[in-house]
């Protein structure tokens, strides 16, 4: 399980993907929106340079504009402080995204990736949770 693969799936079910605060949320899955996703950064890594990956909200963000033609994606990026997919990752990136390859080059199966937060979404989430916590008095403290 890992922030790609969920874009993808999501992206290609037409399953909504949920940013709340500072983490995206896939179904009960939840990664902070700056996790680095396993997709390389086109010319990173190269003659020894350290590899450099796509993080989970500059995916999102493409695909939020993927109907902008690059120049005008590229301004929208820079406006919005975002980090931007650059134009030679944008076709096969997509292709991947939209379920069009099942794979592609610049997935580096080799990087290290963040293990997802479970989210718990419940009806009880929105009611007022400490009348729902267990109440200790002294007597089982000490049991």
């Amino acid at each position: 399980m890992d922030p790609l693969s969920m874009v993808r799936q999501y992206n290609v079910n037409n399953k909504e993907i949920i940013a709340e605060g500072d983490n995206i949320i896939f179904g009960e899955f939840s990664w902070p929106k700056t996790v680095k996703t396993n997709y390389m950064v086109f010319g990173s890594g190269k003659d020894g340079a350290p590899k450099n990956y796509y993080t989970l909200e500059c995916l999102l963000f493409l695909l939020k504009h993927v109907s902008l033609t690059h120049p005008s994606y590229v301004r929208r990026a820079a406006a919005a402080n975002m980090p931007m997919v650059r134009r030679p990752d944008r076709k096969e990136l997509l292709a991947y995204l939209n379920g069009k390859t099942s794979t592609a080059t610049a997935i580096d199966k080799s990087a290290p990736l963040e293990i997802p937060s479970q989210v718990k979404r419940t009806v009880e989430d929105t009611s007022d949770s400490a009348a729902k916590k267990p109440r200790y008095d002294d007597s089982d403290v000490q049991n």
